[in-house]
């Protein structure tokens, strides 16, 4: 198998954020603040338990998130039953449930306010951060009402009247956004944005950044083989960016960011692939803890939208060895395969697998990248709730949720997402 280098850059990215973000010692810190001024909120979109138990595994045994100081589960069924990201990001943004498909809008109510709207006309600075794309169903029911995920030109539209301050993902909309917005600032990569990262030149009170043409960011486990290391930013340096940003208004902010690749690695029942992503969102949340530091009136606010693929381990047995070996997604590898690279080839060079059976090269041959999913799957010792050609779909297992800082106490407990979307209205009031 090829060198890697992956994991090197990983830690040492990890490594330069803590360096950037972190606080100089003081002297005694001052008293916690009774209530947020400010706050952060983290969707993994469907990081469900068993995928938060995996990257914990992967990680060592702990996730930053473990330390916080209040633990919650969270509810995510839809007025349809099992939701989709746009009813589920619609509760959590509004404190509403809908049905699926509906973008912060119900087919009885008159269109509700979103924590987002609540923050603008309180005077704070707002930010959306996805490594999806822009008009997607979670950073759309923040900043739009439509009753169809679908209409994604109206919610750019939509999300351009708003004039965010902070927004930066991999959509295809950026014409329709910085057309209804005057001098913004605008970067399209990493350098660019480095400068700024750096320290060297100051943030400026508004910053906007699309980094593709189309879909999302490269995915974790695929950025050196679609050779953006250095040329796209990843979700820790985008939430940097967001902060130092929003940081500037003396008024407070709220911040959503969102992991939004993690939902197509369920669905591509790819342990790998979700591990990874959700080890990538948790250093941007250590981001966010790095800043919280020193800004001890921000609420750190980290939970999922929804589960997706039903993944099922043993603690015991899952063979995690196997896991780190996958050095591409399933959706990589098939691509290759499909595009005519031998199967046995392409396993070997991006899964570490030197000893494919006939009977494996059969089954990736007809059930094509769930073939290499149920393979892996296999060696790997986990399960999904589907297998052979049937793609992970989303699920009613309850989400986990953690929170930290003034009034992370009120997050604790059960309760249902519309429950959770009020709670972040209230909180960004006070």
């Amino acid at each position: 198998m090829r060198p890697r280098t992956r994991i090197a850059a990983i830690a040492a990215l990890t490594t330069m954020v803590a360096f950037i973000v972190q606080p100089a010692a003081s002297g005694k810190p001052a008293p916690p603040p009774a209530a947020p001024k400010s706050v952060i909120l983290f969707i993994g979109d469907g990081m469900g338990p068993s995928i938060l138990q995996l990257a914990r595994l992967m990680a060592g045994g702990t996730l930053n998130v473990d330390s916080f100081q209040a633990k919650g589960t969270v509810d995510t069924t839809s007025l349809d039953g099992i939701t989709d990201s746009a009813a589920a990001a619609t509760a959590i943004a509004t404190g509403v449930a809908t049905y699926n498909g509906w973008v912060s809008e119900t087919p009885t109510l008159p269109a509700p306010e979103t924590v987002l709207e609540r923050a603008e006309s309180l005077g704070k600075a707002t930010g959306l951060i996805t490594d999806d794309g822009d008009a997607d169903a979670t950073p759309a029911a923040f900043a739009a009402h439509v009753p169809d995920r679908d209409l994604k030109e109206e919610i750019a539209t939509q999300e351009a009247q708003h004039n965010i301050e902070a927004m930066f993902s991999g959509g295809w909309s950026s014409d329709y956004i910085l057309e209804g917005i005057p001098g913004y600032n605008y970067v399209s990569n990493l350098s660019e944005m480095q400068p700024y990262l750096n320290g060297t030149t100051p943030w400026p009170n508004q910053m906007y950044g699309f980094f593709r043409n189309a879909g999302s960011l490269a995915y974790t486990l695929d950025r050196e083989e679609e050779a953006v290391v250095g040329i796209e930013p990843t979700l820790p340096q985008l939430t940097q960016a967001g902060l130092g940003v929003l940081s500037k208004d003396p008024d407070g902010f709220f911040l959503m960011v969102e992991a939004g690749s993690l939902d197509w690695g369920g669905h591509s029942r790819d342990a790998a692939w979700v591990a990874s992503d959700t080890a990538v969102l948790m250093q941007a949340v250590a981001v966010a803890v790095n800043y919280q530091k020193t800004h001890p009136n921000t609420l750190i606010v980290v939970t999922a939208d929804h589960e997706t693929g039903g993944l099922q381990f043993n603690n015991k047995t899952v063979n995690l060895p196997v896991i780190r070996q996958d050095q591409a997604t399933t959706e990589w590898m098939w691509g290759l395969i499909s595009k005519g690279a031998d199967i046995k080839q392409t396993l070997a060079t991006y899964a570490g697998i030197t000893n494919l059976t006939a009977a494996e090269v059969a089954l990736i041959a007809a059930n094509k990248e769930m073939g290499i999913s149920d393979v892996l799957s296999a060696r790997e010792k986990v399960s999904w709730g589907w297998s052979g050609t049937d793609e992970g779909d989303h699920t009613a297992t309850p989400v986990k949720l953690f929170a930290n800082g003034p009034w992370a106490s009120k997050f604790a407990g059960t309760y249902a997402n519309e429950n959770l979307g009020k709670l972040l209205i209230s909180a960004i009031s006070n």
